[in-house]
């Protein structure tokens, strides 16, 4: 196998992994298997519609209103109380206020308008049927007037929730609801998984210097990036590790929490 389809192997299977840019300077990896596994997995709605697990979700199917828009956001105290009364236990021990990264917000469209080498079609992903979806009268769920400053508190602990497709590597429709899962990894487990750089240079240094320029200088939130935007027949192992920006290794999902300040 060649450096370049080695390289392109490598992107597509980490393209699902999670950069989480921390403060003071630190950033995570989170790898797929880490996030996707049961045991973080703390809602969970299935292809046949079923509510196999609900949290930020309630009994109709509507979730908080300051979780529906962003791809990266607040977790606030009056989401964990509501939480509590969705999943039908108190979760106020276990779960706190943090982050929420919707990966679904996140697209990996193609950007580049460049020959890729690999030709297979991608999959479309199968959508709930709409007669599994409940029907509700309220869709839209106002964080309460007496709740609202906690919008303005910026988290103590980066505890991070994470919703993701079942299958992200499908295509969907945006008229279309899909399966799919949140997990919840606490802030001292994702400090287990800060990239500490090596000598020599490893690709995911590499990767970090770009997300400290490109995402950091920047001030950029959020952001996906499709490894077959950066396929190129001149790119090779030896460019990358001195360092060609054009053959850039970051190609999966990055949260900048850096810009939430107080």
């Amino acid at each position: 196998m060649s450096d370049q389809q080695t390289l392109s192997a490598e992107a597509i299977a980490s393209m699902n992994d999670i950069y989480v840019m921390l403060a003071e300077d630190s950033i995570a990896y989170l790898p797929y298997e880490l996030y996707s596994d049961e045991s973080h997995i703390i809602e969970k709605v299935n292809i046949d519609g079923t509510f196999a697990q609900r949290f930020f979700l309630n009994k109709e199917g509507v979730y908080p209103a300051n979780l529906m828009g962003p791809a990266v956001t607040k977790v606030i105290p009056w989401n964990i109380e509501q939480a509590a009364e969705n999943s039908g236990v108190n979760p106020a021990d276990t779960y706190q206020p943090g982050y929420f990264l919707d990966l679904r917000q996140l697209k990996m469209s193609r950007l580049n308008m460049i020959q890729i080498s690999d030709a297979a079609p991608a999959i479309a992903d199968t959508p709930i049927p709409n007669s599994a979806l409940p029907i509700t009268t309220k869709t839209f769920i106002p964080v309460p007037k007496d709740k609202q400053s906690q919008l303005k508190v910026v988290p103590k602990d980066a505890n991070l929730y994470v919703a993701f497709f079942q299958k992200p590597d499908n295509t969907r429709s945006s008229s279309e609801c899909y399966s799919y899962c949140v997990s919840y990894i606490r802030a001292e487990e994702i400090n287990q998984h800060i990239v500490v750089p090596k000598t020599p240079p490893t690709h995911q240094d590499i990767s970090i210097e770009h997300l400290k320029t490109y995402y950091g200088d920047a001030q950029v939130q959020a952001g996906a990036i499709n490894p077959k935007d950066l396929e190129s027949g001149s790119t090779t192992k030896h460019n990358i590790e001195f360092g060609s920006v054009g053959a850039m290794p970051v190609t999966c999902y990055v949260a900048n929490l850096r810009t939430f300040k107080s």
